[in-house]
């Protein structure tokens, strides 16, 4: 299966417990790849990748389907970006053809091969368009908010189909997702796809007749993971039988993460115990006093662990009549 999703809205989107159940599904199935396909310029997807919760994509479509590059290189698919890159007229070509039209503000965002601009109602007109027919460049406007110039034919479907068909893959093992009326041409090619919930009523609208097309009502991830489940993907047993269940949060109200323990531990008789520091100052009282008045609080910190001694104790108090609620976690 190849997922290609757009991310604002949908793979960035939905509640945080759904958010890690698809991703850990990623992250477990090697034989889903991951497109993201974004209106994004690369600079502004870059802090995704280092974002460790996220799942790394195999490729990259942003600048509404201008640039195409290799998820983990980030070096440009040639194959498919030229052409793209020899339809261009430039962004200087554009902006004198379209100054005197008002209701357009420059968007000062990071763009390649497309220029991007904040468009009021009513500056969409006829004469806009024969202007971009001029130059070779199609124009989309979508959320009622953005208009974007584009070389004439590209869009993210069709950078999309470019690149599946670069790769060789089958059209039928593709899904994508999106939620606004820019992710419209994605569904417009032979691919399954999802509208998650929330998406704009203009996608919905253009995309109900569409049988291969469905609209989820959980928004974001969740309306990924619906589709999943819908076209069946997984196999008869679903996703309940391939995710982990979300990580249960834990009950410190504060957990401090040390090289030492709070206590000394030490050898008497073969049996290990424990004793307060047998120095009273430096930052081991001042980190303890974090712990007063009863908060909850996780310590964390190394212990030798030797099996002569038995069982090695995860988890042991600190000092029950100071500390009631702080627990050291003991890492062997």
């Amino acid at each position: 299966m190849l997922l290609a999703t757009d991310l604002d809205g949908t793979f960035l989107a939905g509640d945080a417990a759904q958010r890690q159940q698809l991703y850990q599904l990623i992250a477990a199935h090697p034989n889903i790849d991951l497109v993201f396909v974004t209106g994004r310029g690369l600079e502004s997807v870059l802090p995704l990748l280092a974002d460790t919760m996220i799942p790394q994509p195999d490729y990259i479509i942003c600048d509404v389907g201008c640039t195409v590059v290799n998820g983990h290189t980030l070096q440009p698919v040639f194959e498919v970006q030229s052409p793209i890159e020899d339809m261009w007229p430039g962004e200087h070509k554009i902006e004198e053809a379209i100054a005197h039209i008002a209701g357009l503000t420059r968007q000062d965002v990071p763009q390649e091969r497309r220029c991007s601009y904040f468009c009021e109602e009513g500056a969409v007109t006829e004469e806009l368009s024969e202007i971009a027919a001029t130059l070779n460049c199609d124009v989309l406007y979508s959320a009622g908010l953005y208009l974007d110039f584009l070389p004439k034919g590209i869009n993210k479907g069709a950078t999309l189909t470019a690149l599946i068909n670069h790769l060789e893959l089958n059209s039928e093992d593709v899904m994508v997702a999106g939620d606004t009326l820019n992710d419209l041409s994605m569904y417009e090619h032979d691919f399954i796809g999802v509208c998650v919930g929330e998406s704009e009523a203009g996608l919905l609208e253009a995309t109900r007749s569409r049988a291969r097309v469905y609209h989820a009502l959980e928004p974001g991830c969740g309306g990924i993971l619906e589709a999943i489940s819908h076209f069946g993907f997984l196999g008869e047993e679903g996703i309940s039988a391939e995710v982990r269940e979300p990580a249960t949060p834990g009950q410190s109200d504060l957990v401090m993460v040390y090289h030492r323990l709070p206590y000394e531990e030490y050898i008497e008789d073969g049996i290990q115990k424990r004793r307060r520091p047998t120095s009273p100052n430096g930052i081991i009282p001042t980190l303890m006093s974090f712990f007063a008045d009863g908060k909850k609080g996780s310590w964390v910190a190394w212990s030798i662990h030797d099996p002569k001694l038995g069982e090695f104790e995860s988890h042991t108090e600190v000092d029950v009549d100071k500390y009631p609620n702080l627990v050291a976690a003991r890492v062997g």
